[in-house]
């Protein structure tokens, strides 16, 4: 977000090879949020969009900035920040696994691209929510403050670039918490975003689709306010963008104002039928309750399921908590929450630091930033928590017939970084019937003040379904030359993300068939006080 702130059981050895890799989170103790299993959601409300309007967007109009603040947690803040504290008191050491005869194997990773500029900002508005996707021919990054870029995936260059006030032809308040997907077997572009309440009433959302594949032609632009009681003031937060075969899925988190700032009222969930949204309908949708679970994170559906698999993460905790979509888009869809995956406990990453200062960079909150892949019986995702004394990205790979991790592992540059704001996305590139997510790509941040100091980096790396678990190293995009604090007075920990994005190329070379390449994109700082972003590419191939 911008400103405010915010059917198989699992093989032995993987257990064996999770339980040496990932430790327990130090201090955690079980979650107190409810948990029904087997019960159907309630629908709500029944939520209709506007009518869509028929745009070529461009300019540049911008809207009243608002001031950056903190990102809204789905705990109370007291608790976050002693959660937080209880992190960074824990001094960092190597990391397990990573001396004496267990030493992890450094992956070769999938060999760098190349990569190219994306959008940037000058100095204050952060963080940028950098985000993106590509498609066979362009890849489209959307940001706050900077808008929608739409560029040459060959050549990375620039062919468009259009505030988000100019693209959803919005000027009221502020927009932010962009999001942007490509649905490759449709051929159609998806951007979410949404404003800044008008009133205690008002808060527009929006939903943009490209008429073809062409991301410069033209879009449908949809809107809605979100449902609540009159008078509360609901805020409507970090919306998530993902799709199955028939329906655009999105998910949100639900405040309401207290005494003592924004609380936490719950999580929602909707599936937007595609027949309408990308033949520039009138439509309508059901609004799921998902309860006070934390952050739920959407997938993109990879194959022809007719069922698709939420997942969200928890704040600190020894399970993750599933949910079973049936039919979403339609007015019969189904939204049933499936038995909780166990996992080895986690909790709050600590904050991340800079070498030459006292200001360290927001890792978040172990919440899913991004969606998910869906393949087959198997869902990836991947989250930042604290493992010893470092903040660092854990995957998992949930097999959604039993609620079991059948694997999983860490993702960071080496022993002593600090490594956060990741993002993954699988292929079925090498996939087998047993095990259909052939590889992995990933994108996160990282520093390092112990062992080899270095500023914030655009990181890349990947593996096989047949590699080592923990992903080690990988490809380095960006390096900052100074520390970025653009308002370390006021605030010590600065704004950074609040996500990245790894997306498959949907088109094949003659030396990289499809699924075996991925574009990547995530925050970089320019200076001490301005961000941009980096876009690059990584494959199994040539």
């Amino acid at each position: 977000m911008t400103t405010r702130r915010r059917a198989r059981r699992v093989l032995p050895a993987m257990l064996a090879a999770l339980a040496l890799t990932l430790s327990m989170a130090q201090g955690a103790g079980a979650a107190a949020h409810p948990r029904v299993e087997g019960k159907p959601l309630k629908a709500t409300h029944k939520v209709h969009l506007s009518r869509p309007k028929l745009v070529n967007p461009t300019g540049h109009a911008q809207p009243k900035v608002h001031k950056s603040q903190g990102p809204l947690p789905t705990i109370s803040r007291k608790k976050l920040a002693e959660l937080k504290a209880e992190a960074a008191k824990h001094p960092a050491k190597q990391r397990p696994g990573q001396t004496g005869g267990n030493r992890a194997r450094k992956l070769t990773a999938p060999p760098s691209q190349g990569s190219f500029e994306g959008l940037g900002l000058p100095c204050c508005l952060r963080p940028p929510d950098t985000h993106g996707a590509v498609s066979r021919g362009y890849f489209v990054e959307v940001t706050n403050g900077a808008g929608v870029g739409v560029y040459n995936k060959s050549d990375g260059s620039l062919l468009k670039n259009v505030s988000l006030a100019s693209f959803f032809g919005y000027t009221a308040q502020e927009i932010f918490d962009p999001r942007v997907v490509y649905d490759k077997k449709w051929n159609r572009w998806v951007i979410s975003a949404e404003a800044f309440q008008e009133d205690q009433d008002v808060q527009k959302v929006f939903y943009a689709v490209s008429t073809s594949s062409n991301p410069l032609g033209s879009w449908y632009i949809y809107t809605f306010d979100p449902p609540e009681e009159p008078g509360t003031g609901d805020f409507y937060d970090f919306p998530q963008l993902g799709y199955d075969q028939d329906a655009v899925i999105v998910t949100a988190n639900i405040f309401r104002p207290g005494e003592l700032g924004y609380d936490y009222i719950g999580s929602r969930a909707f599936g937007m039928a595609k027949a309408d949204l990308y033949n520039g309908r009138f439509t309508d949708f059901r609004y799921f309750d998902v309860g006070l679970t934390g952050t739920v994170a959407p997938p993109i559906v990879e194959d022809d399921n007719s069922s698709a698999f939420l997942v969200a993460a928890y704040p600190f905790d020894t399970e993750l908590s599933l949910f079973k979509a049936t039919g979403l888009g339609r007015s019969d869809d189904t939204i049933v929450q499936q038995p909780s995956v166990p996992v080895p406990g986690y909790t709050v990453p600590p904050s991340a630091r800079q070498p030459g200062t006292t200001a360290e960079l927001d890792t978040m909150d172990a919440r899913f930033q991004n969606n998910s892949t869906q393949i087959g019986n198997q869902l990836l995702n991947i989250h930042t928590i604290a493992q010893s004394g470092f903040p660092t990205p854990r995957w998992y790979q949930i097999n959604t017939t039993d609620s079991t991790v059948q694997a999983g592992g860490v993702v960071h540059e080496s022993a002593d970084s600090d490594d956060f704001n990741p993002s993954a996305a699988g292929s079925a590139a090498g996939g087998t019937d047993e095990n259909p997510i052939g590889r992995m790509f990933f994108t996160w941040s990282s520093t390092n003040v112990m062992s080899t100091p270095h500023q914030a980096r655009v990181k890349s790396g990947g593996r096989l379904a047949t590699d080592d678990p923990n992903v080690l190293g990988g490809n380095t995009h960006s390096t900052a030359s100074t520390f970025y604090a653009p308002l370390v007075g006021d605030d010590p920990v600065q704004r950074w993300g609040d996500y990245s994005s790894v997306t498959i190329n949907p088109s094949a070379t003659s030396t990289c068939p499809v699924g075996n390449r991925a574009y990547v994109v995530n925050e970089r700082q320019i200076n001490t006080t301005d961000w941009g972003s980096r876009i690059g590419r990584l494959g199994f191939c040539g």
